[in-house]
């Protein structure tokens, strides 16, 4: 499916080319592709500066700047648009630097991958898992899993995990006395 997506890009930019080449002349359409791919990482820095100074500000605030994380990974994308010489990805990554078209672009794919993303709760917990086809059947975890799962637990394994019945596996056998 990737490689689809590449060879169907590639015949796009190649198509958009000779659509502009036949209109401005090739020699022209080549410096254009070249002056763009040269000016694209200016633009990149300037806006990817701009999302680096509302991360601090957040941060310096004590908040979580999620928001400006995904605005840093659309600049990124962008820039990698601009950077690869092709006039379809020029003009998409440009449109990717404009504040607003970037928002909206983020906002689509969170709706998107919302709608994606499954909540299992289980035993007072939450496993979030993106599938990458939607499951009607939600698996039910055992204990002992989620247990395992928790970040503390990571350094010190339990000494014992409880059996399908949430028992110990092993008794305490302690001393008379």
């Amino acid at each position: 499916m990737l490689l689809l997506g590449v060879v169907v890009a590639v015949a796009v930019e190649i198509g958009a080319f000779v659509a502009v080449a036949s209109q401005i002349g090739v020699l022209l359409a080549v410096v254009l592709l070249l002056v763009v791919s040269a000016c694209g990482p200016l633009v990149v820095r300037r806006v990817g500066i701009g999302v680096l100074a509302h991360t601090r500000e957040r941060l310096l605030r004590g908040e979580m700047p999620t928001r400006e994380l995904l605005d840093g990974l659309v600049v990124l994308v962008g820039g990698v648009l601009i950077g690869v010489p092709g006039f379809v990805g020029d003009l998409i990554g440009l449109l990717l630097m404009v504040g607003p078209v970037r928002h909206l672009v983020i906002r689509t794919s969170g709706h998107h991958l919302a709608r994606r993303v499954q909540t299992l709760r289980h035993v007072g917990r939450t496993v979030t898992d993106a599938p990458s086809r939607p499951s009607p059947v939600a698996i039910p975890l055992p204990p002992h899993t989620a247990a395992a799962c928790r970040r503390d637990d990571l350094d010190d394994p339990p000494a014992e995990l409880p059996d399908d019945k949430g028992r110990p596996d092993h008794q305490d056998q302690r001393e008379p006395g």
